[in-house]
């Protein structure tokens, strides 16, 4: 039993470190505002409705075991309803200037600041 407890643990503990890579991570995105504007307006079913948006500038992360540029947001968009939401976190990873993945509600964007953000027009 405490074999298992143990490989379980350490299986977790070896899982959860990545050692960032530069090649792996990508080019630091400049144009971060631009690539989460244009992923949210492909995937929102209303993006033009956002309002009291925020974001983060890029830090080095990894999201689903992939590395890349973390970026969080803040954002209150309406349901296909009509109504709005309420205010939603957002992690996105962008690698090589494309929005990889995203988690709602991820923990790591509770310890980022945020600045107000004005979402580019397409």
């Amino acid at each position: 039993m405490k074999l298992k407890l143990f490989s379980i643990v350490l299986v977790l503990t070896l899982t959860s470190c990545v050692t960032p890579d530069r090649e792996a991570i990508g080019p630091y995105p400049s144009d971060f505002k631009q690539i989460i504007s244009k992923h949210i307006r492909e995937t929102f079913y209303d993006p033009y409705s956002i309002r009291d948006a925020e974001i983060t500038f890029p830090r080095e992360g990894h999201l689903f075991f992939k590395q890349g540029w973390i970026v969080c947001t803040k954002l209150n968009a309406k349901n296909r309803y009509g109504g709005y939401v309420g205010l939603t976190t957002t992690a996105y990873l962008i690698h090589n200037n494309q929005v990889f993945n995203s988690m709602k509600n991820a923990a790591m964007c509770s310890e980022l600041n945020f600045t107000k953000w004005e979402l580019s027009a397409p």
